[in-house]
């Protein structure tokens, strides 16, 4: 009898293991995706100047998604911890009276565990890809009457395909191939010390060359076309100071086009997720800038859906 259940089991979890090319696609570059990073007062461009920008992120989840939304069977769990130091460069000269340009680069830094009983691993290695961007902004914002004002900035990103990759490893902190991302930011200051922003990230990526699918060869992998965006909704807290703000953040992915194996479409491979929940964000009398932000994701699917907390840092040179 035990003989037999022991079959059994065994054949589910072989069975569930070799169909997670199609229940969980997970192959969106997961380090390059902005998921709540920036947000609050994102297209408020500071003053001219160097600027060192700091990302700490934690996540963690214990919920795999698949295609439908269920969560995948047995125990899987992962965490994530990583630091994204980003240099930005505003230069004093203008493009116009009211154009300025700008650049930066980043680079994360990444330590991912996992435990998971359907065979989902982990690279041991740290550093992701390189990211390089030039943006473009206006120099002051545009004013719409009655105390509303709106700010903006365009930037296009390159990831250089430059971490470590294993095709051995589920999870890496380098994607194995070049992604390009424009996006676009606006602020929207209102009366009362309101304010909404939102980031609309638009990404492609091209063929990762090295891909081991479940038949145990090597593939080329081209992950769908993503859309995404951050958001935040915040109030100054005058009674403490007009420079601290409170509000609510979040963030939504959605994969546009099925993953594409050997140039096939793979069925089922899009994924998305939904994300929500409180943030605080202090400017000090000298410029630096603090924020704190915990999210609390929901409705994923082809993905992990658990918890973020991402703390920012802004000084200046």
């Amino acid at each position: 009898m035990w003989n037999k259940i022991s079959k059994i089991s065994i054949l589910v979890i072989l069975t569930v293991f070799f169909s997670l090319g199609t229940a969980m696609a997970w192959n969106e570059p997961s380090l390059n995706l902005n998921l709540g990073n920036t947000n609050v007062l994102d297209a408020m461009v500071p003053p001219p100047g160097v600027y060192l920008e700091t990302y700490t992120a934690q996540y963690h989840s214990d919920e795999f998604k698949d295609v439908n939304g269920q969560k995948l069977p047995l125990h899987n769990e992962m965490s994530l911890e990583a630091i994204v130091p980003q240099l930005v460069w505003v230069p004093k000269k203008k493009l116009t009276n009211n154009l300025r340009l700008g650049v930066m680069a980043l680079i994360p830094i990444a330590n991912v565990n996992m435990d998971s009983d359907l065979g989902l691993t982990a690279s041991n290695d740290n550093l992701g890809d390189l990211c390089i961007g030039s943006f473009i902004y206006g120099i002051k914002p545009i004013n719409l009457g009655n105390g509303f004002q709106l700010h903006w900035v365009c930037e296009f990103d390159t990831y250089f395909p430059t971490g470590a990759y294993d095709k051995q490893k589920t999870i890496n902190p380098s994607s194995n191939l070049w992604t390009f991302e424009p996006w676009i930011s606006f602020t929207l200051i209102m009366p009362h010390g309101f304010s909404f922003s939102t980031r609309q990230h638009f990404m492609y990526n091209t063929t990762n060359n090295d891909y081991l699918w479940k038949d145990g060869k090597t593939h080329d992998l081209q992950p769908g076309t993503c859309y995404h965006f951050n958001y935040s909704l915040m109030k100054t807290v005058d009674f403490i100071s007009p420079r601290l703000r409170l509000g609510i953040v979040g963030y939504y992915e959605k994969q546009l086009t099925e993953d594409q194996l050997d140039d096939n479409d793979m069925s089922n491979s899009k994924e998305q997720v939904f994300a929500i929940g409180p943030a605080i964000h202090y400017i000090t009398k000298g410029g630096v800038v603090i924020s704190l932000k915990n999210y609390f994701e929901s409705k994923a699917e082809n993905r992990p859906e658990g918890v973020k907390f991402v703390g920012r840092i802004i000084f200046r040179f």
